[in-house]
């Protein structure tokens, strides 16, 4: 019957259906699992158990996720600025970054301070911009500020870093972990994006918001960093003598011994 073939045909249809979304689903988890670790595995190796940078690893990561949420916004973004525009944008913004990383160099005592005033001031300006997003200024003026962002942030790391350490490897593992969140963020608001518009300039007030949190838990200007706890080392205990060694006769006992075996008693016979 063509009733009964049409309805076999969707019943295999939405059984195809579901097993695909259960291996997708399935191979997600265990592909979020995979970054997991091996994000976790850069930020032990990068920050060398110091407490002050593995707190400015998590706070380079999570800028690095806003930034480019904001990226994957100005796809979806009604009214968003052409390529000419973002390339003036990222010149600009590498302009003022190498002023920028120079004078954290110099004063990293205020390093915290002003990743804290960049960071609330680009929140509220993302969250005028998520309201309303015909303001491309305010985009151009947003997309400027990423790479002064990250320059400051490395270089208040280099700062941080115990004298001696790797500074090359430090860095290049701190990129890798903010890459890492960075493009999950990234790919995620390009997706949802495809349905809700507003979605990854949310996403991105969202992050900064908790990065101008972290900053707060950055080591205070001209504090010492907290490093890792060190090992207590065992109490010396003292060597025990061989008469220590034996046992001791308990008070409020004596012990027999007979007059034979006396020695003190043969000697005075012997006199």
């Amino acid at each position: 019957m063509p009733l009964l073939r049409a309805l076999q045909t969707f019943a295999d249809v939405v059984v195809r259906t579901f097993r695909m979304l259960i291996a997708t689903v399935s191979r997600s988890v265990v592909g979020i699992r995979w970054l997991s670790r091996t994000a976790l595995r850069i930020r032990v190796q990068g920050s060398g158990g110091v407490t002050g940078v593995a707190r400015l690893y998590d706070l380079h990561a999570v800028v690095v996720a806003a930034d480019l949420s904001l990226l994957a916004g100005l796809v979806w973004a009604v009214g968003a600025p052409g390529s000419r525009d973002l390339a003036l944008a990222f010149g600009a913004g590498v302009l003022v970054a190498v002023p920028a990383g120079l004078a954290i160099a110099s004063a990293p005592a205020a390093g915290r301070a002003l990743i804290g005033l960049l960071l609330v001031g680009r929140a509220v300006a993302t969250l005028l911009a998520a309201q309303w997003l015909s303001s491309w200024v305010l985009l151009l003026v947003l997309v400027a500020l990423i790479l002064p962002q990250w320059v400051v942030h490395l270089a208040l790391l280099r700062r941080l870093l115990p004298s001696g350490g790797p500074v090359f490897g430090a860095l290049w593992r701190a990129v890798q972990y903010a890459l890492i969140a960075g493009l999950v963020a990234g790919v995620t608001g390009l997706v949802i994006g495809a349905f809700v518009a507003g979605w990854p300039m949310w996403t991105a007030v969202f992050c900064l918001s908790v990065g101008a949190l972290l900053a707060l838990r950055l080591p205070a200007p001209g504090g010492p960093v907290p490093g890792p706890a060190k090992p207590i080392p065992p109490a010396p205990t003292a060597k025990r003598l061989p008469q220590q060694e034996q046992r001791t006769i308990p008070e409020g006992f004596h012990v027999y011994r007979p007059s034979s075996l006396d020695s003190s008693g043969d000697e005075g016979r012997k006199k």
